[in-house]
């Protein structure tokens, strides 16, 4: 019983999966985009030794529309800088439209949730075959003995 709970604990837990956002950080205004995530509240954090920026995955997509605006798309891994805003977020939706045709679905933020609520699920199912199905029978045909 205490591993289904520790099973279900563990599925509904949020933590978060960082992925990347920008490869080389050398390339931008680094300050800049940092105040951007800041200013949206976006999780992210920089690996300093290899340059790189990451983002929370739920919400990299968060991340890129505020960098959109204010003229920087990101396609991981090419950064394309624009000074004309208009064009910028319409290259990032053109962008996003090809994401979603041909992303893949493991890829997706919702893809890992599903696979620990899958594993509890599972858990859950096997401790009812072997540990209460048994001990309700046994308690069961007992009564009828007696």
């Amino acid at each position: 019983m205490f591993l289904a709970i520790f099973i279900i604990q563990w599925a509904k837990e949020d933590s978060p999966v960082y992925r990347p956002l920008i490869q080389d950080m050398r390339l931008v205004d680094s300050v800049k985009i940092a105040d951007v995530l800041d200013q949206e509240h976006i999780y992210y954090y920089a690996d300093v030794k290899n340059h790189m920026l990451y983002v929370n995955q739920e919400q990299s997509e968060l991340a890129r529309v505020a960098l959109a605006k204010i003229g920087i798309v990101i396609e991981y891994p090419q950064i394309t800088k624009h000074t004309d805003l208009n064009k910028a977020y319409d290259e990032f939706i053109k962008q996003t439209k090809a994401e979603e045709e041909n992303g893949k679905v493991w890829e997706r933020p919702w893809f890992f949730k599903l696979v620990k609520l899958v594993m509890g699920a599972t858990i859950i199912i096997v401790l009812i075959f072997t540990v209460v199905r048994p001990a309700l029978a046994s308690i069961i045909y007992d009564e009828d003995e007696k």
